[in-house]
């Protein structure tokens, strides 16, 4: 083996991807001197010529892989610390010298003294001696842990993408599901945008206006302004058949203030929901449609997100049957307003995370790049992947915002006879209930205070609960289809039953009745006992369910008494 000094002499500074490697060894050093002082390097050290073979390995060699570095060069034996794996890709980089000046770089796993192979970074420039003999100056870094956390970040991303990919084809589903609710119902819907309207709205109350339709009445010109901002953006197929149109364009493609009789006076009160901060109005309009076709319809307006409201109508123009229709309609207007509010509200959400997602998926991507980079920049990824951590908090706030605007609509308390609402409610349900083969019974002891809620919440939780009772007898065969519809009072409280005969409930599903999306029944959408649930709750009162002894199920809720 040759001296030290006879050897190609070693360069010393530490590597940058920047710059290029030193082939210089400090001034005024003996052949000793130099010896020790590249012995003394943290950093692996070596020469080699282009051939692969080593020709220089400093005493670090001896410290990693426990083997004597003489005997590692005399006989190459440096060759078989390589992983197998990564040494002819290490030749090949080293055996492409052609040019004084080059540099060159390779990652390999050196296998360390205690058998365990890590990753190290070799950083090569090639060199001519005073010979004009090409040699390779090399010096190599422990990278292992650089590359655990290229691995760990690449799971985590790939992980996360995987999440947001079902986040995203599950909105997309529930969008298209809803949405097709929406179109097909043969309820009549209209959304209308009043965005820029609502700005004009805010701007007045700022401006410390209290009474809107005094204002109004005394500014003619901006109320003109407030129904010129307000557009017509989709209606579905029974509207425009109502209305008389072949295509959707024709429906809203026409000013605001052409759509109806006295429509300013349904705008504006449109205008006050949103000035007032209420969740929905109704009342009657007559529309205007094709060819001037006057279509007199019962209306319910409901706020969406980014302020767009959502129009339910029933054509009502056939007065023999107005009554009947307002019956009728009751039940199925309120089921398809809320079928078509979460659809609306499926769509919004998919609006609002569609950014948030996008960013997750771009920071875990530039944290990625961050931590292949030559110098790996561990503090600007660590950053990243907080700030990851705050957008995905940011998801769940507006889920959390969207569910709370869904289930937490404001009420119209009053004063009600309980008795009253239950025997009305049966006299609208008893016709459906003989064409369906069942007997629908009316008790009330009679001694039933009144309670506060509202009239309209309160009979659609009890028509619910009572179509849901006739559905649970539709398989069961040989029985009298019999439902009890019971008024009674308890202490402190009043409670309305439900009694069915049919096939109970099943144990497993007891927990999960009032969860929303869950439903026994084909084609069920899973948010009935869910809505009626938090209908009760926000009137005070509670819901409970059980099986009767006698075979069948109960369900009940519960209100405050007055008296």
């Amino acid at each position: 083996m040759t001296s030290f000094a006879e050897r190609p002499q070693p360069f010393y500074a530490a590597p940058a991807p920047e710059q290029q490697l030193s082939t210089s060894v400090p001034s005024g050093l003996s052949s000793g001197s130099v010896e020790n002082y590249a012995d003394g390097s943290p950093l692996l050290l070596l020469h080699a010529d282009p051939s692969g073979e080593a020709l220089f390995l400093n005493l670090r060699y001896s410290d990693l892989t426990g083997e004597d570095r003489d005997q590692a060069i005399a006989e190459q034996l440096w060759k078989t610390r390589i992983h197998p794996e990564d040494l002819g890709s290490l030749l090949g980089t080293l055996k492409g010298a052609d040019e004084d000046g080059r540099l060159a770089q390779a990652e390999f796993r050196l296998k360390h003294a205690d058998a365990s192979f890590r990753w190290m970074r070799l950083y090569l420039r090639l060199h001519a001696d005073d010979d004009g003999n090409l040699v390779w100056h090399g010096m190599a870094t422990d990278i292992e842990g650089e590359r655990a956390a290229q691995l760990e970040l690449q799971a985590l991303s790939e992980s996360l993408q995987s999440r947001i990919n079902r986040q995203a084809a599950e909105l997309a589903r529930t969008e298209a599901r809803y949405s097709s609710l929406f179109a097909v119902s043969k309820i009549a819907f209209a959304e209308q945008d009043m965005a820029e309207a609502a700005r004009l709205l805010q701007a007045l109350k700022a401006e410390g206006v209290t009474d809107l339709a005094a204002y109004m009445d005394a500014h003619p010109e901006t109320m003109a302004k407030c129904v010129a901002a307000v557009t017509t953006v989709s209606v579905n197929e029974a509207c425009m058949s109502m209305l008389g149109f072949d295509d959707v364009d024709g429906a809203v493609d026409r000013p605001v203030d052409r759509t109806a009789e006295d429509i300013e006076t349904v705008l504006l009160r449109q205008f006050e929901m949103i000035f007032y901060d209420r969740e929905s109005v109704e009342g009657r309009v007559v529309l205007i449609g094709s060819k001037g076709r006057r279509v007199p319809v019962f209306y319910s307006a409901t706020r969406l997100g980014d302020e767009r409201q959502l129009s339910s109508l029933v054509d009502v123009s056939s007065q023999e049957r107005v009554e009947e229709l307002r019956r009728a309609a009751q039940e199925e207007l309120a089921r398809a307003n809320r079928v078509a509010t979460v659809g609306a509200f499926s769509a919004s959400i998919a609006h609002e995370l569609n950014q948030p997602i996008a960013s997750v998926s771009m920071d875990a991507n530039t944290g990625l790049r961050l931590l292949r980079r030559d110098t790996p920049d561990f503090v600007s990824a660590i950053r990243i992947l907080e700030r990851v951590a705050t957008t995905a908090q940011r998801i769940g706030t507006i889920v959390k915002h969207t569910h709370d605007q869904i289930t937490s609509g404001r009420q119209d308390l009053r004063r009600l006879d309980p008795a009253q609402l239950a025997r009305r409610t049966c006299e609208l349900l008893a016709r459906d209930m003989r064409d369906d083969g069942v007997d629908l019974r009316f008790e009330d002891d009679g001694a039933a205070p009144a309670i506060m809620g509202d009239f309209i919440d309160l009979q659609q939780v009890l028509i619910n609960l009572v179509n849901n009772a006739r559905d649970s007898m539709l398989d069961v065969p040989h029985v009298p289809k019999i439902i009890t519809v019971r008024v009674q009072s308890t202490e402190h409280q009043v409670a309305v039953c439900v009694e069915d005969v049919g096939k109970g409930i099943p144990e497993d599903d007891k927990d999960r009745l009032f969860q929303p999306f869950f439903t026994t029944k084909a084609g069920g959408i899973g948010l009935g006992l869910q809505i009626c649930l938090s209908t009760i709750q926000r009137m005070g009162g509670e819901m409970t369910a059980a099986n009767r002894p006698a075979g069948g199920a109960v369900f009940c809720f519960r209100l405050p008494a007055l008296d």
